[in-house]
């Protein structure tokens, strides 16, 4: 196995392992630590990995928001329940915002409303609900292009946001337990406060699998006005959301709390 087929399946481990040593790097292929080294400085050098201490990981972003697609099949019917009761709350001729989550897209994909101006950094977003209406306007965020997520990101996101006013904004998030909402990314934060500062109403759609999750960054609660989910939350979040007056809708039991 010459260099550039071992560094093909260097990639391809990491893609389950997350992380490799050296060391390990040294022994899967029956290679010098010296080698190895190399291998690791090629991948480097290259953007496809991150040096970490003894070793590489898969790139930040990538290790985080990899399994985009992964994401859209686990949990889709609780997504799709979810997503058909936010879809209830738009009324025709609404300004909306559509963020970036697995949950949001499947809103994208079951709008029937006309005269519709939908915002998204989300390019699967922005071609699901421009496909479905014509009537329907489409404006599309500006920014860095991630090739695994399909989203745009950047600082510019959040100043063009300042643009605008959204009836309703539909957010997700990677977590929540009683102390606030979770996301993996600090740009994340930064676009859920804009959107928090430009909205009448802020919808946040998760499912159960969420709860008791946590991320590398945290918002409160502050400013979310609805919750749609499918199980019914642990009491701690359900006090938290109490406090902030935030309506809960659940679509497994058809009830609000």
């Amino acid at each position: 196995m010459d260099q550039t087929q071992r560094l093909a399946r260097i990639l391809e481990i990491l893609e389950d392992r997350k992380q490799l040593s050296q060391e390990e790097l040294a022994l899967m292929f029956s290679i010098s630590k010296d080698t190895a080294r190399r291998d690791i400085l090629a991948l480097t050098e290259q953007g496809l990995v991150d040096r970490i201490r003894g070793g590489i990981s898969l790139p930040v972003m990538k290790a985080q928001i990899a399994s985009y697609t992964d994401r859209l099949v686990n949990h889709a019917t609780e997504k799709q329940d979810i997503a058909a009761k936010a879809v209830e709350l738009i009324p025709n001729g609404a300004t909306i915002m559509l963020d970036v989550s697995t949950t949001v897209h499947f809103i994208s994909k079951q709008l029937t409303q006309t005269g519709l101006l939908v915002v998204t950094h989300s390019i699967d977003n922005a071609i699901s609900v421009s496909t479905r209406h014509q009537d329907n306007k489409v404006y599309l965020l500006g920014g860095y292009f991630n090739p695994d997520s399909h989203l745009l990101y950047g600082s510019s996101i959040g100043e063009q946001l300042h643009q605008f006013y959204f009836d309703y904004a539909f957010i997700g998030a990677s977590g929540i337990t009683e102390d606030g909402l979770f996301y993996s990314e600090l740009e994340d934060i930064q676009v859920k406060k804009s959107i928090l500062e430009h909205s009448k109403r802020v919808c946040l759609v998760v499912d159960a699998s969420k709860t008791n999750q946590t991320s590398s960054f945290k918002i409160s609660f502050e400013g979310i006005d609805l919750l749609i989910t499918n199980q019914r939350l642990p009491s701690a979040i359900q006090e938290k959301l109490d406090l902030y007056r935030i309506e809960v809708i659940l679509t497994s039991e058809e009830e609000h709390l």
